[in-house]
């Protein structure tokens, strides 16, 4: 009697740690679905903002409230625009689920929205006709020439390194429904200060 009765309460503990267990990685992909999720930066095309395995925080309630961008928001997008994201790519993205290096994310910065006209002429890059101050580059000059109209649902995106990025000059206009979530922390930076 007296072993049977351990045995239940072992049971009954074993069974409540699997319950907790669940609940938390539950949680967690709740959370990272909707909320927040961690994204290690690969590549060097956003320095000096962001250098090549930086950690930072990007913010998924802009997308789960179908919140607006904004220009100079720092995005993680999927680059496979032929094709609309869903609730399955966001689960494989998460880092539990996938331990390779995903080439299919990028980070990059937002410069254009739905209408605008993005021009980049004389080593400088103009929106509406307007010279952008932009501090943040590694380079000032831009190479090349070229326009370009933002078809609506979509957003035009640079990295701060233009002279070395994989960004809508070459991959084209990023649909809405391709941006993961804003960057809202560099985790890294906050590292090394």
């Amino acid at each position: 009697m007296i072993v049977l009765s351990a045995w239940n309460k072992a049971r009954k503990a074993v069974f409540e740690w699997i319950q907790m267990i669940a609940l938390s990685v539950i949680l967690a992909i709740f959370i990272n679905l909707f909320i927040v999720q961690p994204v290690r930066v690969e590549g060097e095309s956003m320095k000096p903002t962001l250098q090549d395995n930086d950690f930072v925080i990007v913010s998924r309630i802009g997308k789960t409230l179908n919140l607006d961008l904004k220009y100079g928001d720092i995005v993680v997008i999927d680059r496979r625009i032929d094709r609309k994201r869903s609730i399955l790519d966001d689960i494989r993205d998460l880092g539990i689920f996938n331990r390779m290096q995903n080439r299919n994310l990028l980070i990059k910065r937002v410069i254009g929205l739905p209408g605008d006209t993005i021009e980049i002429r004389e080593g400088s890059l103009f929106r509406n006709g307007e010279l952008l101050e932009e501090p943040y580059l590694l380079e000032q000059n831009m190479y090349g020439q070229a326009s370009y109209q933002v078809p609506e649902d979509h957003v035009f995106v640079l990295g701060d390194n233009r002279n070395n990025s994989m960004d809508s000059r070459v991959i084209g206009f990023i649909p809405i429904d391709n941006i993961k979530g804003t960057m809202v922390l560099d985790v890294s930076k906050l590292l090394r200060q």
